[in-house]
């Protein structure tokens, strides 16, 4: 009793620093009797403060409650209350001025939260837990201390219970039940996320943990009981105004009118996309397990409160399977995994918007989705809409949560598993970028890599390539049903024309060596149209064997890309027996693998490859280097001549253009062609022959291989006429003006003007080898002098002329050692020579046998103009007086004469000899002038009358 009437004479200064003292102190039980006998001096907000401030935060929670419920109820008695635990020593020896005095400096701390004073409209019990909540927290860390303090208030405010379901609740399970080892932040800092950066702290704790198998498992259900939690607050959020100190409001109006930020569901949904294209099976997972705004889970503390009505609940599952959509079109990722997990979430997404699932990946061919005609997609659409910015906007028609959109995703993802079938991994957002770029080159690109990877990769067998070309078709239509002369599909490859796809497959086989299936597909498909007509097939396989001989290294068949190449025409060539592109490639490889036997360097050491053939104007030259690069090669003729032949007759410069099908081999033509390569190649070899000394071999080519054009008996009669005619010109008619007889006549010209050793080559009679090799050099040149043109018959007769002039030596040589034996032999007693040797000079040989023509010396061949114009034509040699040369010319007719009689020796009215030709034609070209080139002067017409 004296208490209480001590306690009545305090006064109110008093009785506020006795309640700091017993808040202090944490002695509730005699802070609630204080308060109740003084209740007119402890107004409850003043006694929230006191207890805001000076209340440990480790201080019994019950009795905290209990004082806090008579507090709310507004039910302390006093009577209730006993005075025992009253202790007022601590204030009863200080006077008024002195309370009053202590009592203006204690401070106490305002019940509003800073965060939460413009909440006017709160009452103090929900602001003191609030504030208290968040001292607690701040000065314990201790957030598992709140929910003893704010359950029990719980239905005391809307408000509470939802600040404590968005702010505590979410808080609590991330520090203390989720991620215990994980740092959280603070209620303070929790509480004022808003938006992006919200959900970002919320959801953070599963990025760190990428790649833990349960991190899946773990984001529904982050979603269900952290995130969903939070969302609870979104409409306390947007009516809550932070103030943010000394800031200028209108500055912050500003900025939020320029960037205005989005909702938080809408930052949700904003996460999950984006976190799609870094960790696309976390988001596929959270959305398989998490079925969407409706899922919350509050722990029971809402107690059938609902904090989203039906229209804002539709509105945000349709935002929730738009967002599902935009997550697969960001993903980059083409592995297997997120293929799967991509297709799952395409069934989930079917599921939640009542349409049927997709099949599964690994269906056939023939159970893939196909495009629906009826109601066409993106017509008039670009890759903006594709854009991370755009991907979530409300009209965007490839996230629109409908069953057109649900179809073209469900086809781009089948394109993307079937190209990643085809060893061409791509994301479903690149098959995507594709499709709405729709362009011709980058289409066609796409197909040429796939099948090169395909065809360069392991080997397949038949079946395989069946299933390639099925799949490829369907990635160019879709399955689409094409309409009347519809030459482009729907798909992705719908660019490209059908021929085109099956062309680039006809190739692939090809290279593939599936020419049994090529030829099935392509050529005798047993019922329909084929796919390509066969003009187109065999372009298509030429060109292959073109591309395998241009990249062969060696001209040998039976190696490398030749003998692809040759396989290819071996096959296929039986299906075109007219073609004549398939005759000239034919006779191009044997000429090319004729080629190999021999060794042949290019420009800079450069080996020889077949491509050298294709791109030469004038293939035949390349023999030309063979030739000097391979000794004695001049001997294999007939093989060179073979080679040369294949050339012209394949053409291969132009063997792939574009009109060498209209190309017609006649038999005519290719006959003047084969005869004229025949003596292009034979110059070529005398020409090599005689680079490498060998004038024998020359010598048989020019003689049998090059001979003149067989003249009739009936160019006989003319002979004299010709003479008549004095004009080397007057044989033109009888001499071809042909390239082949170009060559000819040079080939003649320079074996007959060449020089060497006759012992190099020589065996056989013992006619002296040097009057030999010289008769052969005239024998040459006679035939020079038949095939030459008019132009160059001075260059052949000086030639003759310098070979006379060595045969006159040589004459004068065994005439003079014939004398001498002559005369030693008319010395000699009778009956003394009978025991000597007498050495006969044998008969010199003809040609290359006694049956050929002797060649004959330009006096010869002049004989008759000699004896007519003996004085005027031939000066030099009729003023000869030295017996040496008069002997010399008697010799040499008589020489001449036998040689003419052993070349002759078959006789006969029909003979034309060749040297009775060139006679003719020297005669009347001495007479009309030109017998200059054998010293002759001039002579007067008259005189020669």
């Amino acid at each position: 009793m004296e208490k209480l009437q001590t306690l009545q004479k305090l006064s109110a200064p008093h009785c506020v620093l006795l309640a700091v003292h017993y808040a202090t102190e944490s002695n509730l039980a005699a802070l609630r009797v204080l308060t109740a006998l003084r209740e007119s001096d402890f107004e409850l907000e003043l006694t929230l403060r006191i207890l805001l401030t000076y209340l440990p935060d480790i201080a019994d929670p019950f009795q905290l409650f209990q004082y806090l419920d008579e507090l709310a109820s507004d039910s302390r008695s006093p009577e209730d209350h006993a005075t025992h635990a009253l202790d007022l020593s601590s204030v009863q020896d200080l006077s008024t001025s002195q309370a009053r005095k202590k009592r203006r400096k204690v401070d106490l701390l305002p019940l509003a939260h800073g965060l939460y004073k413009a909440d006017s409209e709160l009452d103090p019990l929900t602001l003191f837990l609030i504030h208290r909540a968040h001292r607690i927290d701040t000065n314990t860390g201790l957030l598992d201390l709140v929910p003893p303090l704010v359950v029990p208030f719980l239905h005391h405010s809307e408000h509470l219970r939802t600040w404590f379901i968005s702010t505590v609740l979410p808080l609590l399970r991330l520090g203390y039940e989720y991620y215990p080892q994980k740092s959280t932040p603070s209620l303070d800092t929790f509480a004022q996320l808003r938006g992006r950066r919200a959900v970002e702290c919320q959801l953070s704790y599963l990025r760190q943990t990428h790649g833990d198998r349960l991190a899946g498992h773990n984001a529904a259900r982050d979603l269900r009981g952290v995130v969903g939690p939070w969302m609870c607050g979104e409409s306390e959020r947007k009516r809550r105004k932070i103030s943010f100190g000394d800031r200028n409001a209108s500055i912050d109006q500003q900025q939020t009118l320029e960037s205005p930020e989005p909702d938080d569901w809408e930052c949700l949904f904003e996460w999950l996309a984006h976190t799609s294209k870094d960790d696309f099976p976390l988001v596929a997972s959270a959305i398989s397990e998490w079925d969407g705004p409706d899922d919350l889970d509050l722990g029971a503390y809402n107690e059938g409160h609902v904090y989203i009505d039906d229209d804002h609940q539709r509105r945000l599952e349709l935002r929730y399977a738009q967002t599902a959509l935009a997550s697969l079109y960001l993903v980059d990722n083409s592995s297997p995994e997120t293929m799967q997990a991509a297709h799952s979430l395409l069934v989930r997404l079917a599921n939640l918007l009542s349409l049927n699932p997709p099949r599964d990946l690994s269906a056939g061919v023939e159970l893939l989705p196909s495009y629906d005609l009826s109601s066409p997609i993106l017509q008039e659409h670009t890759t903006t809409i594709l854009q991370q910015e755009h991907i979530l906007r409300p009209d965007n028609t490839l996230t629109q949560p409908e069953q057109k959109a649900l179809r073209l995703l469900e086809l781009f993802l089948f394109s993307a598993s079937l190209l990643s079938s085809l060893q061409y991994p791509i994301s479903v957002r690149d098959v995507a970028r594709l499709y709405l770029r729709d362009e011709y080159a980058e289409q066609a690109s796409l197909l040429q890599k796939i099948l090169h990877i395909l065809s360069s990769g392991s080997k397949m067998d038949g079946e395989h390539w069946k299933a390639i070309r099925s799949k490829l078709l369907w990635l160019w239509g879709w399955e689409a049903i094409s309409q009347d002369g519809d030459r482009h599909g729907r798909g992705i490859l719908g660019r490209l024309e059908n021929k085109t796809i099956e062309t680039e497959i006809l190739k692939a086989l090809l290279e593939s060596n599936q020419y049994a299936l090529a030829i099935q597909i392509y050529i005798t498909t047993p019922s329909g149209q084929p796919p390509l007509s066969m003009p187109d097939v065999q372009k298509v396989v030429l060109e292959s064997a073109m591309h395998d001989y241009d990249n062969a290294s060696n001209g040998n068949r039976t190696r490398g890309g030749m003998k692809k190449a040759s396989d290819i025409v071996a096959t296929f060539g039986p299906y075109f027996p007219y073609s004549t592109r398939f005759q000239r490639t034919r006779a191009l490889l044997a000429a090319t693998h004729a080629m190999s036997f021999y060794a042949l360097i290019l420009q800079h050491g450069v080996p020889f490859q077949p491509v050298n053939i294709r791109v030469s104007a004038d293939p035949l030259s390349l023999l030309q280097k063979l030739l000097s690069q391979n000794s004695r090669s001049y001997t294999h003729l007939d093989d060179l001549i073979s080679i040369g032949k294949n050339l012209v007759l394949a053409m291969p410069s132009t063997l792939m253009d574009e009109e060498a099908d209209s190309v017609q081999l006649d038999s005519s033509d290719v006959e003047k062609k084969k005869i004229a390569t025949e003596r292009r190649v034979t110059g070529m070899a005398i020409e090599a022959a005689l680079e490498e000394d060998d004038f024998e071999t020359a010598y048989s080519y020019v003689v049998n291989r090059l001979s003149a054009p067989t003249l009739s008996p009936a160019v006989s009669p003319a002979v004299p006429s010709l003479s008549r005619r004095f004009s080397f010109g007057s044989i033109l008619p009888t001499r071809p003006a042909d390239e082949a007889d170009d060559v000819s006549w040079r080939a003649a010209l320079l074996a007959g003007r060449h020089r060497s050793s006759p012992s190099a080559s020589w065996s056989g009679s013992a006619a002296r080898p040097d009057l030999r090799r010289l008769e052969q050099r005239m024998e040459l040149l006679s035939q020079a002098l038949l095939l030459a043109p008019p132009s160059h018959l001075e260059e052949v007769l000086a030639v003759w002329q310098q070979c006379e002039a060595e045969m006159i030596a040589l004459l004068a040589e065994e005439t003079e050692a014939e004398t001498r034996f002559n005369d030693l032999a008319d010395r000699k007693i009778p009956g003394s020579f009978a025991n000597e040797t007498v050495a006969i000079q044998p008969r010199r040989e003809v040609g290359r046998g006694a049956v050929e023509e002797a060649p004959m010396g330009l006096f010869d061949v002049a004989r008759g103009a000699a004896a007519a114009f003996s004085k005027s034509a031939f000066p030099l040699r009729s003023n000869s007086s030295t017996p040496a040369s008069r002997d010399a010319a008697s010799a040499s007719s008589r020489v001449s004469m036998d040689l003419s009689d052993a070349g002759s020796a078959s006789g006969g009215e029909d003979r034309v000899r060749r040297r009775d030709m060139v006679a003719s034609a020297v005669t009347g070209g001495l007479a009309s002038g030109l017998g200059w080139v054998l010293g002759a002067k001039p002579v007067p017409e008259r005189e020669r009358d």
